[in-house]
């Protein structure tokens, strides 16, 4: 922003260069310099400056918002719940501009359009205030047409006022400061629009894909105040070579005429899904006169011969059932503040989408700009569209706000509805109030609109007209999978098998732990300044130097979660789909990074799109069995299955499975019986069983199951050797469950104890194999721990199969453990099990740790060492391992504790039992 002196003036001139006053509707371009004043109190509009209408101080280059000038009140806070808006402004904006309307228009019906504004638009024209519009999901067009005079110049100022209109949740992600800013200004594109006074006000085409014809229904506007009659011309292309012109009569005498013409497309209309996006654009020329004037108008769309229908567990499309592998997007666009409105960037993100094997994007209470659907018709992306609501905003009390909501459906409808990604609508998030009034807006969309499916709510109570059900339970049970299992064959079948689609709400949410090094890439309107805080209070707490351990350990275990879940949904022969939660970061509600990419759509480098695929795509083979760690000599057994929701059959496809080491050799492998696997289902592809490899170290192996030549997948097992008698003492080495005399006694004698205390002897917090739920700060519920770091390079585990991350093979042991609090132990103390602390937390935590203690040597594991043993071969392989380390000269802790710090964590005594 900048002052000047010449104030901004549109001349007839630059019209006439920029529009060709020969054209019967004409566009101009408004984007460059406007006058610009701010307006914290709202001065402006009750005071005399308005009916005078002073020229504003200031000048802005539009499209902008008020951010990218750093106009507003500098921030000096930390928002440790979201990220920081450097320059807060909420309040009215004044934007000012002469325009020298042409004399050519005289007749004409003008209008000032405005792609993307937030919230409020406000035109006055020279003194007069003459439309005002609150779409947050649509473009704003006021039409000027009784207010300015065609040749002669207007001063024309817009109040853009970002202030909520309503008493509407402030967490919805149409106008909140959690994840896009509550932006002030215009985007997109900004045109005056002129036309002739017979035009087309919209246009909405029906495809029917059996009879292959499409329905044209177009409400005319005629302000000519007498009858007209003519034509109105179609012509369809597409990238194909499709070409068809078709015309139709058209005749009215009233103010709005409704026509409605059904075209016969011929037997090379090829449909659209999300393997073969095809498109057609629309061109249709009103041709109309009234007694001997002669009116033109142009209307273009772009659709796809696409039906949606409910089947009774899927999505149907064009009759064939679809299985919605999606994400969540909930208006993340921390480079800009808002959501974009060109193409590239949309076409960036769903590309993205497709490379992870994904289909399908919810839009978190948030209707996405025209550039997200135009993208996601061309990649074959289907979406779930949604009103600004969320929780309380269903609530009765004020009626302005349930007539906001009406509108703004009707709005999304008529504006979005031609495109055929757009195949489902709910009105809002876990919406809570009176469901007679959702009920209303379900019905009136599925009434008036047959394109898409109709939802009253996600996740809560469900209403008549429902056609579809995002929720994580039913009346049948649970319908969504937030963790990962020791074990593969389980699925959600009951849950989701109700009587319309259920699609699993919000699935996954497992939390990493953060990567610090993003926080550079914060440099647009908001800076990550609670990351930086999180950041420094870890590098206070003495553990900075392990900041990319702890993100790349809990990332690891958060991938092998979604692993997990994915397949549990893919297995899940009554589900119609998933949307996680997300595939990217969100910096809200307390920051949960939760995703395998960033805020920013960059990969984490935790997982290849490549490898994700491998258990997310169209066609994914799948495998059931009961346990992932096993004795050697006992038998595996496995049921194999196809998920396949490509769009082919697979043709006589073969089978096989093989059992490899972890250097790749196989030692095991069979075929199973060739088959055909239909498309649109999931089919069981035969059992198979082999006895395991016996051996006297641990192993890790890999099955592996390939379905023809393209497809491929994988599950780890741990194989153990059966242990003899555990935890036995000698001379040198003293295990014990209580910290006792004998304990101490032993280690003054220089010697080694094992202290094994029962977990509910130990004071601390409670051991979850699991990483936290979304993120600490929003739930904080036990154990508000992401995940853990092994110090696999330690010896204490030259004999325990591990990576710096736990894998299936430490569920039994971690959820038979309890964290002990290791804060005030020297720096240089690192257990190895080290529990990693929630990130506004940061404090040094484990099960597993050694010292010197008393002149002794002392290692410490708080593990339940004596329930149900014969069932956790993991738990007593550790201990083998433990055992050999402790007897060998490899024990040698260097960090020295005092006594009283072992007594400190522990409660009552308890005598160990060999």
């Amino acid at each position: 922003m900048k002052k000047g002196l010449l104030y901004p003036l549109l001349s007839a001139a630059l019209w006439m260069t920029a529009s060709g006053l020969n054209a019967q509707t004409q566009e101009v371009d408004l984007s460059g310099t406007w006058g610009f004043q701010t307006d914290f109190m709202d001065f402006r509009r009750g005071s005399l400056d308005v009916r005078y209408m002073h020229r504003l101080q200031d000048t802005i280059v539009l499209p902008a918002i008020t951010d990218d000038y750093q106009i507003g009140w500098k921030s000096p806070y930390c928002h440790i719940d979201r990220l920081t808006r450097k320059y807060e402004y909420m309040g009215p904006a004044w934007y000012q501009r002469e325009i020298a309307f042409p004399k050519e228009w005289a007749g004409k019906r003008i209008f000032m359009y405005f792609e993307r504004t937030h919230w409020l638009s406000s035109i006055f024209v020279d003194t007069k205030e003459v439309s005002k519009l609150d779409y947050i999901s649509v473009p704003h067009c006021h039409e000027l047409t009784d207010f300015v005079k065609p040749g002669k110049t207007h001063l024309i100022t817009l109040c853009i006022d970002n202030r909520y209109q309503y008493d509407t949740h402030k967490w919805n992600h149409a106008h909140t400061e959690f994840t896009q800013i509550n932006w002030n200004g215009i985007l997109g594109e900004m045109k005056l629009i002129a036309v002739d006074p017979v035009y087309v006000d919209d246009m909405q085409l029906y495809p029917d894909v059996t009879e292959k014809t499409v329905t044209a229904r177009l409400q005319i506007r005629n302000y000519t105040g007498k009858p007209f009659e003519g034509t109105a011309r179609f012509h369809i292309t597409g990238d194909d070579g499709y070409n068809l012109t078709r015309e139709l009569p058209v005749n009215g005498k009233d103010s709005l005429v409704s026509f409605e013409g059904k075209i016969a497309l011929g037997k090379d209309i090829q449909l659209w899904d999300e393997f073969h996006p095809n498109l057609y654009r629309v061109e249709c020329k009103l041709l109309t006169s009234v007694g001997e004037t002669n009116y033109e108008h142009e209307k273009e769309v772009t659709f796809g011969m696409r039906e949606v229908a409910q089947g009774k567990n899927h999505v149907l499309v064009n009759g064939h059932p679809i299985h919605l592998r999606g994400t969540v997007e909930n208006a993340v666009f921390p480079k800009t503040g808002y959501a974009p409105v060109d193409d590239a960037s949309w076409e960036r993100i769903f590309r993205i989408l497709k490379d992870y094997g994904m289909n399908h994007m919810r839009f978190h209470s948030w209707c996405p700009p025209a550039a997200a659907f135009r993208m996601a018709d061309k990649l074959g992306v289907y979406l779930q569209v949604e009103l600004p609501m969320w929780g309380k905003d269903g609530e009765p009390g004020e009626p302005a706000r349930w007539d906001f909501f009406r509108r703004e459906q009707k709005a999304i409808l008529k504006e979005y509805g031609n495109h055929p990604s757009f195949i489902l609508y709910c009105n809002g998030n876990e919406i809570s109030g009176d469901f007679d009034f959702i009920e209303e807006l379900t019905r009136y969309g599925r009434e008036h609109d047959s394109r898409h499916l109709f939802s009253g709510s996600t996740a809560r109570k469900r209403v008549a007209s429902d056609q579809f059900y995002t929720t994580h339970q039913t009346t049948s049970g649970g319908a969504t999978v937030y963790e990962g299992r020791p074990y593969t064959d389980w699925d959600i079948c009951k849950g989701t098998n109700i009587d319309v689609p259920v699609i699993s709400h919000e699935t996954g949410q497992r939390c990493v732990y953060p990567d610090y090094s993003i926080i550079a890439k914060f440099d647009g309107p908001v800076e990550a300044r609670n990351l930086e805080k999180f950041r420094s209070q870890l590098e206070a707490n003495g553990m900075g130097d392990q900041a990319d351990d702890f993100f790349r350990a809990s990332g690891a275990q958060t991938v092998f979660e979604y692993k997990d879940v994915i397949e549990a949904q893919l297995r899940t022969s009554t589900s119609a789909g998933f949307q996680l939660l997300s595939i990217n970061d969100l910096p809200e509600q307390g920051y949960a990074p939760v995703g395998i990419l960033d805020p920013f759509w960059d990969s984490k480098g935790l997982i290849t799109p490549e490898e994700f695929r491998h258990f997310c795509s169209p066609t994914v083979p799948l495998l059931r069995f009961e346990k992932r760690v096993w004795n050697g000599g006992e038998t595996f057994e496995a049921v194999a299955e196809v998920y396949n929701f490509s769009d082919r059959s697979l043709k006589n496809s073969k089978v096989s499975w093989q059992l490899l080491d972890e250097q790749g050799k196989t030692l095991r492998q069979g075929k199973l019986k060739t088959q055909t696997f239909l498309c649109d289902t999931v089919i069981r592809a035969g059992s198979f069983s082999c006895i395991l490899p016996e051996g006297s170290e641990p192993q890790k192996l890999t099955v592996q199951l390939l379905v023809g030549k393209d497809y491929v997948n994988s599950w780890d097992i741990w194989v153990y050797p059966k242990t003899g008698q555990l935890m036995q003492s000698t001379a040198d080495v003293l295990y014990t469950t209580t910290f006792d005399a004998v304990a101490k006694q032993q280690l003054q004698a220089g010697k080694k104890v094992v202290l094994l205390p029962n977990p509910k002897q130990v004071k601390g917090r409670r051991s979850s194999f699991h990483n936290h739920f979304w993120n600490p700060i929003m739930f904080k519920w036990a154990p508000m721990t992401l995940g853990w770091l092994i110090h696999d390079d330690s010896p204490v585990f030259d004999h325990f199969v591990t990576e710096n991350h736990p894998d299936w093979q430490w569920w039994d042991i971690l959820n038979y453990a309890k964290v002990i609090e290791l804060q005030e132990t020297p720096q240089a103390l690192r257990p190895f099990i080290q529990t990693i602390d929630s990130y506004d937390s940061n404090r040094k935590l484990g099960i597993g740790f050694e010292a010197r203690v008393g002149g002794g040597k002392l290692l410490v594991l708080a593990l339940d060492t004596q329930k149900d043993m014969d069932k956790r071969p993991a738990t007593c392989q550790l201990l083998e391992s433990i055992d050999r380390y402790v007897k060998s000269e490899k024990f040698n802790p260097q960090v020295e504790l005092d006594t009283a710090f072992i007594d400190s964590f522990l409660t009552t005594k308890q005598t160990f039992k060999k």
